[in-house]
This record gives C-alpha cells, sequence and structure tokens, in this order.
C-alpha cells in the first residue's frame, strides 16, 4: 500500500497541520505534491488541466483570493475534478475558510489541511517526495526479493542489491524471516520507514518488507553469534517488537559478499518450517531433512512424488485424513502426542492412520510407511506455506 493522505500527518513536517473537512477521504493515494498559485482565477489564460495530473496533495497561501474568497469554493471543486487527493493552504491570508468550501469537501470526502504554522513550502515538498521515494523503494526492494527467491540473480547481482538496500552492513551478516500475525501489510512499511530512521543501528541492519512479514538483515565485523543476538534484541527493543508474536527463521552467520543471497534463501525457509510446525523459530542449520528438500523444492520430480504418493487423501472430502497424517509427521510418529495434537483418542488416531497407509502405501511396513509418508506430507506443507 503506498501513501495516503492520513500518512502525511507522520512526517515531521505535517505533524501540526490540521484537518479542516473531509475526513472521509483520509485514504486517498499521494503520488506527488504540487503548489497551487494562480492557475485558477479568471481572466488568467493558463490552461493548468494537464498539470495538476491527480493523486496529489495540492498546497497554496491562497494568495490568488485574497481579496475575493468566493474563489476558492470555484478552486476547491477544480480540483477535486481533477483528481487532486487532497488541499492543504497556509493560512498568510486567508485564516478560516468559508463555510461552503467546507460542506463540499465534507461530502466529497475531499481533505482539506491547514498548515500548522510557518512551514515553508520547500520542506513540505521535499519530505513528501523523500517519502514518496522510500516508498517506491519499499516495493522495488520487494520485487527483488522475490528474484533472489527464484535464484534470478547472480552472486554479482545479489551483492550490488544488498548494497542498495544498505551500503553500510559489515562483512559478516545474518537474515531473519520474520512472519508477525499482529501486522497488516501497510504496517509493516510504516514498521521499515521506522526503521530508516533507527540512527546507529541502520548502519548495521536493514530491515525489508515482504509479502506479510519482513526481513531483518545484521551484520557485523567478526562471526560471533552473542554479537548478533544482541543486535537483534537492541533492535526489537528500539522499534517495539515483541517476539511472542512472531515466527522467525535463522539464517547462518556468512560473509555477505559471497553469500547474501544463501543467507535470504535459509531464513526464508527456516521460517516457512517455523510455521509449519507451529513452533516460534527455526534455524536452518537445525532443520535436518529439510536442507536436502528445500534446494529441490520446485523440482517437477519432487511434486509429483507427493502428488502421487498423497493423491488419495488429498480429496476434498479426506480433508481429515491429510490433517492426521500431517500432525503425525509433526509429532515425529508419536500417536500419543498426535492425539493430543488433534484432540481425540489415541485409537481413533491408529485407526486413522492405518486407513492412510491402505490408501496410499498398503505394502509397506509401518516403518517405511512413516519415512515415505513425512517426506511426502513435508514437500506438500512447504508447498503450501510458501504462498506466504
Amino acid at each position: 500500500m503506498g501513501l495516503t493522505v492520513k500518512d502525511l500527518f507522520d512526517l515531521n513536517i505535517m505533524k501540526n497541520f490540521k484537518l479542516v473537512a473531509g475526513a472521509g477521504g483520509l485514504d486517498r493515494p499521494i503520488t506527488r505534491t504540487e503548489i497551487l498559485d494562480f492557475e485558477f482565477v479568471q481572466g488568467v489564460g493558463m490552461d493548468r488541466d494537464r498539470i495538476f495530473e491527480g493523486e496529489s496533495i495540492a498546497i497554496s497561501s491562497l494568495l490568488f483570493a485574497k481579496d475575493n474568497p468566493v474563489l476558492i469554493l470555484d478552486t476547491v471543486m477544480r480540483l477535486y475534478e481533477l483528481n487532486v487527493s487532497c488541499f492543504a493552504y497556509k493560512p498568510v491570508f486567508i485564516n478560516e475558510l468559508p463555510e461552503e468550501v467546507l460542506r463540499f469537501a465534507d461530502s466529497n470526502d475531499f481533505p482539506i489541511l491547514k498548515f500548522g504554522g510557518d512551514e515553508f513550502f520547500e520542506d513540505v515538498v521535499l519530505q513528501v517526495t523523500n517519502e514518496l521515494n522510500r516508498e517506491n523503494d519499499i516495493l522495488a526492494i520487494e520485487n527483488d526479493l522475490e528474484k533472489v527467491l527464484d535464484k534470478e540473480m547472480n552472486q554479482k547481482e545479489e551483492l550490488k542489491f544488498c548494497r542498495r538496500i544498505n551500503p553500510n552492513l559489515k562483512q559478516f551478516i545474518s537474515v531473519v524471516a520474520v512472519w508477525d500475525e499482529t501486522r497488516e501489510p501497510e504496517e509493516i512499511e510504516t514498521l521499515v520507514r521506522q526503521h530508516l530512521d533507527s540512527g546507529r543501528l541502520r548502519r548495521k541492519t536493514a530491515l525489508c518488507k515482504f509479502r506479510r512479514g519482513y526481513f531483518i538483515i545484521l551484520s557485523q565485523d567478526e562471526p560471533e553469534e552473542s554479537r548478533f543476538a544482541a543486535l537483534l534484541e537492541d533492535l526489537c527493543i528500539q522499534l517495539g517488537l515483541d517476539r511472542k508474536n512472531f515466527r522467525m527463521g535463522f539464517s547462518t552467520i556468512k560473509r555477505m559478499e559471497e553469500d547474501f543471497g544463501r543467507c535470504i534463501r535459509e531464513a526464508f525457509w527456516a521460517c516457512i518450517v517455523a510455521r509449519m510446525e507451529e513452533t516460534p523459530s527455526r534455524r536452518y542449520e537445525e532443520m535436518g531433512i529439510y536442507r536436502f528438500i528445500v534446494p529441490e523444492i520446485n523440482s517437477p520430480n519432487m511434486k509429483a512424488y507427493m502428488e502421487e504418493y498423497l493423491k488419495p487423501v488429498l480429496k476434498p472430502e479426506e480433508r481429515e485424513l491429510l490433517h492426521t497424517a500431517t500432525a503425525y509427521v509433526f509429532c515425529s510418529g508419536d500417536v500419543v502426542k498426535t492425539a493430543e495434537r488433534l484432540f481425540c483418542h489415541k485409537n481413533t488416531v491408529r485407526y486413522r492412520l492405518a486407513k492412510i497407509q491402505e490408501m496410499v502405501d498398503p505394502k509397506s511396513n509401518d516403518k517405511a510407511f512413516y519415512e515415505s509418508l513425512s517426506i511426502a506430507i513435508r514437500i506438500y506443507m512447504l508447498t503450501k506455506f510458501n504462498r506466504w
């Protein structure tokens, strides 16, 4: 989600601005700033319809209307027709707008803002433009992260991308992928912007939005795990992040110049496994068999094996059996724990497992059945959760 009228109040230069009308339009998008001077004054032979491009904040001192406030209504109506998102005026010549202007703005959900003090137009334009650039960077970085995960970049391109994210990162990095169930995508964008203003921590860290979560990139001069843990803790405190609400995946510690892309992929898949297993966090180096499956997860052979083996229980009417098989695998083949996880009797689990074995692998013994089922279920779940 891009910048909206509501987001303007988060900018330092506009924190004292006042909304005087059009509260219903605070979600209107902002993609540019424009300055209104004498464009709609009668008798001025200048067609500005092509210049006011819409989805913008138009700012003015209302100098053109200081001797004739009646002009303001026509101006606001024209701005609305041109799809301008909001109008902000500096009360230099006119302090309070005519009632008919406020009524029009309220009835059409067209926000009108009043400058809070002696803010300079140039500063307003600069801060809004910088914020728009940040928004574009957030989206561009997210798109490039997709390319890194799909291995569409070579090592040189990945390093160039890493330096674009933050040119100050140290030589050793570790990446943390975070699934934050408490935040909507637009809230994550706000968090990313907050991190960009995080001072000293900004020199060693980066935070990048990704789908419904984000990546945290940590860096240090030495590959000491304790230093990375302390840096993550400092960042969480500064940004107000409560790790109890997270599913987190940790990459190994690598040299940035050699393994940036690898760290991104390791953290991503470790987070996927944490979500699948409903555990707070997972470290890539401790993922066991997943480390063999993940590099080939998009292989046609891998997908074919999973679909062929699980075909009988992938039918919608067999959802309960698939759910039981998944719980059984994630409970490491322990029937009692599976029953507890499913809130049912252990004999019910045994009955379902026998039925599953008869449907998918009737000729195998119990040990071989569990091994084959475990691999197929893990492939299925990795594919499912990869949608993130």
